[in-house]
């Protein structure tokens, strides 16, 4: 996590993980070993397959374990998620982290465009999360706790963000932003 702030260059970053519980790691772990077997099926009869046995049983399973190597590829590399916000001078990125190894961007706001940044505890959440306007809901968390909404517009579609910054970002966003946002 970094903090600047010289004459208005704002920044601040901050990786929300996963709270490891028992069950995902063990989830985890089955998977992992799920996908090595299951490859290995996939294998066994793609070379049966290439040795001149090809038959419909053998092209069936070849497609079920392959679709299942993935399927469990998927699964296990989902146990491992994190999200990285990213504010800098009044734009908000955020980005899902796969296994530590794979980015993709989620979102990128101007604050300014947010209406509303607020405790989930404010009595506009459930406002909100009813709303017939809202046509996106959004969660890029992991932990839990320290919630906050911010309600938007983008490409058109108004959009609820639900996420996990700190107290620190939430005060950079009322720099930007003070009356649109609020703090617990």
């Amino acid at each position: 996590m970094e903090f600047r702030d010289r004459s208005m260059n704002l920044f601040r970053e901050e990786s929300v993980h996963k709270v490891d519980t028992s069950l995902s790691t063990l989830l985890y772990i089955f998977t992992y070993g799920a996908m090595i077997f299951s490859g290995i099926l996939a294998f066994i009869f793609l070379t049966a397959i290439m040795q001149g046995l090809f038959n419909e049983f053998n092209v069936i399973c070849l497609v079920l374990f392959a679709g299942l190597t993935f399927g469990f590829y998927i699964l296990r590399n989902n146990q491992r998620v994190e999200y990285d916000y990213t504010f800098t001078n009044g734009v908000l990125d955020i980005a899902k982290v796969i296994n530590n190894n794979k980015r993709k961007k989620l979102l990128s706001a101007d604050i300014k465009d947010f209406e509303i940044i607020a405790p989930i505890s404010d009595e506009g959440f459930n406002r909100m999360l009813n709303h017939p306007g809202i046509k996106k809901l959004n969660y890029f968390l992991n932990r839990g706790g320290g919630l906050y909404y911010g309600v938007y517009t983008k490409d058109g579609a108004k959009s609820l963000l639900v996420f996990e910054p700190s107290e620190e970002m939430v005060a950079l966003f009322k720099k930007v932003s003070p009356k649109n946002v609020k703090e617990k």
